[in-house]
């Protein structure tokens, strides 16, 4: 190819990484054409490419280069089933979301208790999809549609199978339709696997460890979860394995003679040793980057475990296949296939067991709250900030009363069990009518707390359209006030407080309109923060509902199906609308950038996460992304002996704070960061303070210039770090202090290009522009969270930071 790319790595590399928007290289490097110069089409860095040397803006002084990882989560639209499995994702990001643990042999065990009961809850999710299939499956269509009374066959074409001669015993029925739960497990085993193979199983960069006090994500071991993600994903597989196999052997136990009891056993004594592993493995202990103990192509008994398990249900199939066994059955006696409602009341009952064990843990494990000055590396006493605005350490309280642990497992599990629901339910319609037994020939037996969970989906559904409204009226409540604190104390030379004086005098009106329109942008950008608020309380209420729903079923089993069957089938409509949705979103996210920007900003935050607890849960971006920018800042550092100035932008400024706290001294000496839009005090100081907490994010700038680690407020003069922010952006937010937006002419820019520099981290950005531009009718564009590097202030933060890094040289 012809041409000219600048492959220098000395000098200055400005190393631009996306957010959630999937942004292509080229927007990124703002040129048409790009080159691939390392990683792939999932996850690549760029560089630009010019017709020849001469007219190139890269040199050997200073270069562009992005990386590219929206292949990480972006795709074909198939990708957009992978929203089916949000409950899986969402116990997955609890177990991240827990308060900083503290120290002391009672919090120790506390912090063991309360991991081991998520490592439970979370098994017990894939357990309940595997029951939720096999009712559908061989309870509807292998057991329950061979009573005398029921014509499946005639009524429903997909189940003419039923009428071939070779299945007129019910332990062949079962067999046949035990290959639906047998094949979902399979389906997540393989996904879960492709997906580990290129990601978990990247490895981290060894490194020889360093002595300093550590935040959870400056121990690489973060991010090699290749050796535990394999084995809890072998104990889940082969948990769902077992379970068919049970519920295949249940029916014929009592007349199937010694070799069904001892299958039995044997399979019942798998299904157990999966539950002892999960709760006796360290599997959330993530493996050393020296390579030690990192066994991602190891061979073991956890390798063997899932085809043992197939092994042992593809032997159930056979046995109860047999004429001998599998056509023994008395009649209409027991209409439900024996084994399979107790197994769903006995996790749902597990279910609620360990999430109060949870929430009873959560606030022992926890470590006390201290400030930053408390830091023993901070190298000098803080200081008091003196610019306005709130401080991060007085805006540093966890999300929903430090409970998103708690939270988002019930989340999880109620959404887990409403997909149930509205399987069975919806089913059960098709079929004939369902009802909690046989009350008539047309009538197919599902099991009650399916019955319950479909019923509360109406008063959740009627909360959340409430909480929506609710969430609209705070947002427009709020332009008032935004316009008169924030809006006119920005724009001091737009003349707002006249035109407020005197409405009538001319001109006034268009100020007046103008500056309301802004308001009205700038309060609507709080959306993020109302959101926060409606959805703890949409889990209250959820909680609430819980509780009267376990209470109701415990009082009378029955009740909802007697007195409430309408709510039972406006649920089952509900939730067959939520799946169809969620499809339908999940499509159009990945082929529509509006969507995606929409859908991704919570869709990448769940899958920033390792997969601790669950492994089947949609896979971890950052366990490629992390080791990918790590070895690009290492070669561009020392390889090539040059320096990086990382800019990252969004959901990317979360994977920038987590490699600078990966980075040893050595690398990061040589690197400055420039981050915009970004969410890391805003959602994730919030959500997960025991990793973006206060303290972690001081400690990021610290890193920058080495040790000792002052984390102090005096201290941020010298960091390397600049964070842009705008007022209308609803996503990027402040880091370390809130601080005032004000208009900057353009006079003011060319008489000094540094303008509106603080000294300071923080960097509010005017946006919108007030007035228009000569010669123009339309007023300047709100960019809100998009083109940070066209505004001016992103040019003179570059050259800050730069000037700052070389100003702190620490090469070591």
């Amino acid at each position: 190819m012809s041409g000219y790319v600048n492959s220098d790595g000395g000098g200055w590399t400005e190393l631009r990484v996306h957010g959630v928007a999937g942004t292509p290289p080229e927007d990124m490097l703002g040129h048409p054409h790009v080159v691939r110069v390392a990683g792939d089409a999932d996850a690549g860095f760029y560089r630009r490419w010019w017709e020849a040397e001469p007219v190139a803006a890269d040199t050997a002084e200073q270069r562009l280069e992005a990386y590219s990882w929206g292949g990480l989560t972006a795709g074909s639209g198939q990708r957009a089933l992978w929203l089916l499995l949000t409950p899986f994702l969402l116990v997955n990001v609890a177990f991240w979301a827990q308060p900083p643990a503290g120290d002391g042999r009672g919090r120790r065990t506390a912090r063991r208790v309360g991991d081991t009961a998520q490592r439970l809850f979370a098994l017990t999710l894939t357990l309940a999809l595997v029951a939720s299939v096999a009712l559908v499956s061989m309870d509807f269509a292998g057991w329950q549609c061979g009573r005398p009374a029921h014509a499946c066959a005639e009524k429903v074409s997909w189940l003419e199978f039923l009428s071939w001669s070779w299945l007129d015993l019910p332990g062949r029925r079962l067999a046949v339709t035990a290959a639906a739960p047998l094949a979902v497990v399979a389906l997540l085993w393989w996904l879960a696997q492709k997906t580990w193979r290129g990601l978990e199983a990247t490895d981290v960069p060894s490194t020889v460890p360093e002595d300093r006090h550590r935040t959870p994500l400056e121990d690489r071991r973060m991010w090699n979860g290749g050796a535990p993600v394999r084995r809890l994903r072998a104990v889940h597989v082969a948990a769902g394995f077992a379970l068919v196999g049970v519920l295949l052997l249940a029916p014929f136990l009592e007349f199937g003679g010694p070799v069904v009891g001892v299958l039995m056993v044997v399979t019942l004594g798998l299904l157990a040793w999966c539950v002892v592993l999960t709760c006796l493995a360290r599997m959330t202990e993530r493996s050393r980057p020296d390579g030690e103990d990192h066994d991602v192509g190891r061979r073991d008994g956890y390798t063997v475990l899932p085809w043992l398990a197939l092994g042992l249900a593809a032997l159930a199939a056979v046995v109860v296949a047999q004429p001998a066994i599998g056509a023994a059955r008395p009649g209409d006696a027991r209409p439900a296939l024996p084994g399979l409602a107790p197994t769903v009341h006995a996790l749902t009952g597990a279910q609620v067991a360990l999430l109060l064990a949870v929430i009873v843990v959560l606030p022992v494990r926890r470590a006390p709250r201290r400030s930053a000055s408390a830091d023993p590396d901070a190298g000098a006493a803080a200081h008091p900030d003196a610019g306005p605005g709130r401080a991060a350490d007085a805006d540093s309280a966890p999300a929903w009363g430090g409970l998103v642990t708690a939270g988002l497992m019930l989340t999880g599990a109620s959404l887990g069990t409403t997909f149930g629901a509205g399987l069975a339910v919806s089913v059960a319609h098709v079929l004939g009518r369902p009802a909690p037994a046989a009350l008539g020939p047309d009538t197919y037996v599902v099991p009650m707390p399916y019955f319950w969970a479909a019923a509360l989906t109406v008063p959740v559904a009627a909360g959340s359209l409430l909480l929506a409204g609710l969430g609209q009226w705070l947002i427009r409540r709020d332009t008032a006030r935004t316009l008169r604190d924030r809006v006119v104390p920005a724009y001091p030379a737009a003349g707002i407080c006249a035109a407020l004086a005197a409405p009538d005098a001319p001109g006034h009106a268009a100020t007046l309109r103008r500056a309301r329109r802004i308001a009205a942008e700038w309060s609507g950008a709080t959306v993020s923060d109302v959101v926060e608020r409606l959805a703890g309380a949409l889990v209250a209420l959820l909680a609430v509902l819980v509780a009267a729903g376990v209470l109701g079923y415990l009082a009378d089993p029955e009740w909802v199906y007697t007195h409430a069957r309408w709510a039972v089938n406006i649920g089952d409509a509900l939730v067959g609308g939520l799946v169809a949705g969620l499809l339908y979103v999940g499509r159009q996210a990945y082929g529509h950038l509006r969507f995606r920007r929409t859908v991704g900003v919570l869709w990448d935050v769940g899958t920033f996460w390792p997969r601790a607890t669950h492994p089947l849960a949609p896979p971890c971006y950052a366990e490629r992304a992390v080791p990918d920018l790590i070895r690009r800042i290492h070669h561009l550092g020392h390889a090539c002996a040059g320096r990086v100035l990382l800019s990252c932008h969004s959901q990317g400024t979360v994977i920038g704070a987590a490699v600078v706290m990966q980075l040893t001294y050595a690398e990061s000496a040589r690197v400055a960061l420039l981050t915009h839009g970004a969410p890391l005090r805003r959602i994730y100081g919030r959500f997960f303070p025991g990793y973006f907490g206060t303290m972690a994010l001081r400690r990021t700038g610290a890193l920058l210039v080495g040790p000792p680690l002052d984390t102090s407020d005096g201290a941020r003069a010298r960091w390397p770090w600049r964070n842009l922010y705008r007022p209308s952006d609803p996503i990027g937010g402040w880091v370390l202090r809130d601080r005032p937006a004000v208009e900057i002419s353009p006079a003011e820019w060319a008489a000094d290009p540094r303008a509106g520099d603080n000294g300071d981290v923080d960097r509010c950005v005017i946006d919108p522009v007030f007035a228009r531009a000569a010669g123009d009718s339309a007023y300047p564009p709100t960019r809100g969270h998009s083109a940070y590097p066209d505004e001016p202030a992103y040019g003179a933060s570059v050259d800050i930071v730069r000037e700052l890094r070389v100003a702190t040289p620490r090469d070591r």
